[in-house]
């Protein structure tokens, strides 16, 4: 009996221990299965990236060889093309003509007074009852090379065509200066450079009028412009001009000997951001007289105190500008002295819109005791850079002629540039 459970012991023990052979033998030939079938799948990964890096060098290459044939056949149309005929740029020649602008400025003019002296156009008036053309302006500039400009204005009006101005300018001579010759206003002040259709208000202060004219002070001669050193100011230029003219006002423009002397000292200040001053002195020396006997000499101050903040320049800002004027005239007798001054203030309500007013007062230089003063509002439509319209309301009191209320309505259109000179 003993033997017998023995036997069955062994039996079963065997049995157990093939039974686990065979699951131990199964695992093991899964696991090499597993290991094969990774390997085959690695090997054709690898193949099939071999194959597109072919296919990728293949399609590069095929490009080059289409931007070389490319080229090559573009050379062969340009040594085919060797024949025709070269024009010397003609075509070209277009970009050398000068800038060429036209504006027109009329105006329309009311007033109270029935004397001719108010009534009629003249050097001393604008004139009233009717419509009037002031002047048709024609604006030719052009850079000449790239130290030399030339510009020429001139004006069209009832009374015929003349040369406003007609100069020459190089720039960045040494000792920062720049020369200008020919016909020019001069540089006497703030506004007796300004074009009429460049002044806050319709007409020049009376003061202007009455020491220069209508036409401003100007001259045929020679002009310099210096950069001074920065110094109690961030900018300073000096203008010296000599010219051959005279407006018969304070300055003969006969004789032999006609020349006018004008300096200008402007200095510049920035408070801030959107304020900026400036302060000038001015001088002019010239001979009242064709025998050239007599001087005139005049001074004068000017200031300009403009406020724009640069985010809303287009839409705000406050220009201020006061000048002052002393005349000396030389007789037989004794020196004639007179003086003047205007206050300007223009305001900017919006991108169409300006405001402005201005007070005059001055002696005649000839007869101090002949005195005028006045005042004016203007208000400015802007319909858009090249046209605007004004309407402005002067009141003139005068001490030797009849006081005169007057309503102007100004029109002013350009067609080019029409930028002559940066004020």
């Amino acid at each position: 009996m003993i033997r017998r459970l023995v036997l069955c012991v062994l039996v079963m023990g065997l049995s157990c221990g093939l039974f686990g052979q065979e699951n131990e033998d199964k695992k093991t030939n899964e696991k090499n299965n597993t290991d094969k079938k990774i390997e085959a799948l690695e090997q054709k990964v690898n193949e099939l990236t071999e194959k597109l890096e072919k296919v990728e060098k293949q399609n590069e290459l095929n490009q080059l060889k289409e931007r070389a044939e490319n080229l090559s056949r573009q050379k062969k149309k340009k040594v085919a093309d060797t024949g025709r005929k070269f024009h010397s740029g003609l075509r070209q020649q277009s970009a050398l003509n000068p800038n060429i602008s036209m504006g027109g400025d009329f105006y329309a003019a009311f007033g109270t007074s029935k004397s001719d002296y108010n009534r009629i156009r003249s050097d001393n008036s604008c004139g009233t009852g009717r419509m009037f053309l002031r002047e048709i302006e024609l604006g030719v500039e052009s850079a000449l090379d790239p130290f030399t400009r030339g510009k020429v204005f001139m004006g069209i009006g009832e009374e015929g065509i003349e040369v406003e101005e007609a100069y020459l300018q190089w720039l960045n001579f040494p000792l920062n200066m720049n020369l200008k010759m020919g016909q020019f206003k001069n540089q006497f002040g703030k506004l007796n450079r300004y074009h009429n259709h460049a002044l806050p208000q319709f007409d020049r202060a009376s003061v202007l009028v009455r020491f220069f004219g209508m036409e401003c002070l100007n001259g045929f001669g020679l002009a310099g412009n210096f950069l001074l050193p920065s110094f109690l100011a961030h900018v300073n230029e000096l203008d010296i001009e000599f010219v051959s003219g005279g407006d018969d006002h304070s300055f003969t423009s006969q004789g032999k000997q006609n020349f006018i002397t004008v300096f200008h000292l402007k200095n510049y200040y920035d408070i801030n951001r959107s304020t900026y001053v400036e302060i000038g002195l001015s001088g002019a020396f010239g001979h009242h007289n064709a025998r050239e006997t007599d001087q005139t000499r005049i001074g004068g101050a000017d200031i300009t105190l403009k406020w724009a903040p640069p985010d809303k320049a287009k839409y705000r800002g406050i220009e201020w500008i006061t000048e002052l004027l002393y005349s000396s005239r030389e007789t037989s007798a004794e020196n004639i002295n007179a003086f003047g001054f205007y206050s300007s203030v223009q305001c900017r309500l919006g991108a169409w819109w300006l405001i402005s007013t201005r007070v005059d007062y001055t002696e005649l230089p000839h007869y101090p005791s002949l005195k005028e003063k006045g005042i004016s509002f203007a208000c400015d439509f802007w319909q858009s850079e090249f046209v605007f319209l004004r309407l402005q309301y002067s009141y003139l009191d005068r001490n030797f002629e009849d006081n005169d209320h007057r309503l102007i309505f100004q029109t002013c259109w350009a067609m080019g540039p029409h930028k002559h000179e940066a004020y």
